[in-house]
């Protein structure tokens, strides 16, 4: 007779078990939210801060993703540091959480800057955007002759 066992259940938050849970209705016939924005604080706990690098400063951070070759000095060239680096600031206090999981999931798989292994993040939402937007101000300014 077969018997089954619960070894592999354990009491940490699957956030894929949680995103699954979006397709099951409540008795009124609701689907449960809630559980999309538990899966977005499971993977942000579980995959991103765990595997994220930290610096002891945004200068020092800023320092090395130039020196390793992660960011483009030429980019950042044309910018006074102390600007991009008030710029950073200034994106970091913007009260940006992400709605869904699906859409933490795509930035962190596929946008967010990672160590060249691919083992660790080295920006978030926030510090993505600064580069893009640094980036392309920078190219239409090189178009414009200046």
């Amino acid at each position: 007779m077969a018997t089954t066992t619960a070894e592999r259940i354990t009491a940490a938050v699957d956030f894929h078990a949680l995103n699954a849970m979006l397709n099951l209705y409540d008795s009124e016939g609701r689907i449960p939210f809630e559980k999309d924005r538990q899966a977005v604080e499971a993977f942000m706990a579980t995959q991103v801060q765990p595997n994220a690098l930290t610096f002891p400063s945004p200068e020092d951070k800023l320092s090395w993703l130039v020196s390793e070759g992660y960011y483009d000095p030429q980019v950042l060239a044309g910018y006074d540091r102390g600007f991009v680096l008030a710029l950073f600031a200034h994106a970091r206090r913007a009260p940006f959480r992400f709605q869904t999981f699906l859409g933490a999931w795509k930035f962190y798989t596929s946008y967010a800057l990672k160590t060249f292994d691919g083992k660790h993040y080295l920006e978030d939402f926030a510090e993505r955007s600064v580069m893009v937007a640094l980036t392309l101000a920078g190219a239409m300014n090189s178009r414009r002759g200046s």
